[in-house]
């Protein structure tokens, strides 16, 4: 059984070193024609087309980043109550 289309495209492109390829070389990746590309990108919300690169949305680290900071917070103020 194999993936679909826009799987192996998303899987294809974060697999690449930059998270980024040309619509050309993610075409003859996933061995479907260039005017495909697009429509795959469309179906996969991980994806963005800008220009003539495939590349992949950066994931957010804000609420590691929230968290941390709540937790660095509370061992402060529990370290001056005593």
């Amino acid at each position: 059984m194999s993936l679909p289309k826009h799987v192996e495209l998303s899987q294809a492109v974060k697999a690449c070193k930059n998270k980024a390829m040309t619509i050309d070389d993610a075409a003859a990746e996933i061995s479907v024609p260039d005017y495909v590309v697009p429509m795959l990108v469309r179906k996969n919300d991980d994806l963005v087309i800008e220009g003539n690169v495939v590349m992949a949305k950066r994931e957010s680290n804000g609420p590691v980043i929230f968290t941390l900071l709540a937790f660095i917070g509370i061992i402060v103020i529990a370290g001056l109550m005593q």
